[in-house]
């Protein structure tokens, strides 16, 4: 990782933790590459590994969650038809996490296996091949069958975070993996589109507070032009996983992001979002919201997410202005007791 005292070699591999379990001082800060092995030795009960992918196409879009959380695994999918509105949605849980393996590495594979569920994500050479089978989801059948490729030259944004009470939080946050494939809901099939179709990874590990809230920007377009913005785990810390994205190549933004509906008590009110710094000025017009709050006796995970549109201007390093018509993309904003 890039740390706060000194940068390591982009080809290091750094543990996330010591032997004991305690944070490594070392993983603290950022890389522009994946060079975290996430492994979190004890701790059993408060660790948690969480994979999100996000598709975004011109025609629909689909979420899919993969989680562990070591008392409880679960998987969540969302599919939304942009033009027709038509979606599905369905939770299947595991206790202890039984069928659900989730490795230490982003680009690594894996599934989630359970009755009437199995996802799976199988990592290749440059490229990622997800596939979903679920025969009944509100009584029609679930298949997904998609091709991610990794470019060579796109990077990444890869964060360690330290919290209080000796918790922490690892993340890679991975945009605008171009994507091909379908996906076919009972008799109707969806057709990813070359060139305007996307994937993104938001991969997760940790020692979470007990009580978490947190907040994401996420959207990619062609050319390689992304942006990620969040709130909640960097708080306080003096880092941000906030970054830009130009030709592949990460821009990473030392400042804040701000983002927050023009009218609240409109479900899809447009966003205002901009940063500090002046390189953000953006529109986000939502298509749809979606909003799941899964509960296990005391715990629970309220998410709601907003898919559509965003607009604007974005700030080269160079000072070039780059606009942006229409990228596909989400706002989340997510609370937790787990």
């Amino acid at each position: 990782m890039n740390s706060l005292v000194s940068p390591l070699p982009a080809s290091a591999t750094v543990p996330l933790c010591l032997g004991d379990g305690r944070l490594n001082p070392a993983a603290v800060g950022w890389s522009a590459r994946p060079q975290l092995d996430c492994h979190i030795p004890g701790h059993f009960g408060r660790r948690k590994r969480w994979n999100h992918w996000c598709i975004t196409t011109p025609n629909w879009m689909l979420a899919i969650t993969l989680a562990d959380l070591d008392l409880m695994g679960f998987a969540a999918a969302y599919f939304l038809d942009l033009h027709s509105g038509k979606s599905v949605a369905f939770t299947r849980r595991s206790p202890l996490a039984r069928g659900c393996e989730l490795a230490d590495t982003p680009q690594a594979s894996q599934s989630f296996e359970h009755p009437q569920l199995h996802m799976r994500v199988d990592e290749q050479a440059g490229r990622t091949r997800l596939s979903v089978n679920a025969p009944d989801i509100g009584g029609q059948h679930l298949q997904v069958e998609l091709d991610i490729q990794r470019p060579a030259h796109l990077e990444s944004m890869n964060l360690v975070v330290p919290f209080a009470k000796g918790g922490f939080h690892a993340s890679c946050r991975q945009l605008g993996l171009p994507v091909t494939g379908s996906l076919k809901l009972g008799s109707h099939s969806y057709q990813c589109i070359p060139g305007r179709s996307f994937a993104a990874l938001d991969f997760g590990r940790g020692l979470w507070p007990h009580n978490s809230d947190w907040s994401r920007v996420a959207f990619a377009a062609p050319g390689g032009i992304a942006g990620n913005f969040g709130t909640g785990w960097t708080d306080g810390s003096g880092l941000t996983d906030n970054a830009l994205w130009f030709g592949g190549k990460l821009a990473k933004l030392d400042s804040q992001v701000s983002f927050r509906p023009d009218n609240s008590s409109e479900p899809l009110s447009p966003w205002s979002i901009r940063s500090e710094c002046g390189r953000v000025e953006l529109t986000f017009s939502p298509r749809q919201l979606h909003r799941t709050c899964p509960q296990f006796g005391p715990l629970y995970h309220d998410n709601r997410q907003w898919f559509g549109e965003f607009s604007g201007v974005l700030l080269a390093e160079d000072g070039d202005k780059v606009p942006v018509h229409s990228a596909l993309g989400w706002i989340g904003l997510n609370q937790a007791r787990w």
